[in-house]
């Protein structure tokens, strides 16, 4: 079997196995969407019965509206932020990291892993 079979048929099942979540988040979703339809009309035709047709209508726009506005809150609370630098250290790292300063840390990193896999190898071979 060559590497890129390999390859493939790993890609392939990881494909698979995040289609089927996929399908399965949309089909929770789809339900979801259906169980709230049918509870907001079983409590509309409730509050009419209560409070009348109109008052009915407006209660279930205001509880829809506090549900947007949380979810809206959530959403906003939970956004990324860009990193704030605070001290010297962090300019320092950041003026290190050239990309001179970058060419070089990896030629090091390539040339010590050469080294390790070449002690640890013998004659053995990835292919």
């Amino acid at each position: 079997m060559r590497l890129t079979n390999i390859a493939e048929s790993a890609i392939n099942a990881m494909i698979a196995r995040y289609l089927k979540r996929a399908i399965l988040v949309a089909l929770v979703g789809i339900f979801g969407i259906v169980t709230l339809y049918y509870l907001s009309a079983a409590g509309l035709m409730a509050l009419a019965l209560t409070y009348g047709p109109l008052y009915a209508y407006l209660i279930m726009a205001g509880i829809y509206a506090v549900a947007g506005l949380i979810a809206l809150t959530a959403f906003y609370a939970m956004r990324s932020r860009p990193a704030v630098r605070q001290n010297a250290v962090g300019d320092a790292a950041a003026a290190s990291m050239s990309p001179r300063n970058m060419q070089i840390a990896m030629l090091v990193e390539a040339v010590m892993l050469g080294y390790s896999l070449a002690r640890k190898s013998g004659n053995k071979s990835i292919i």
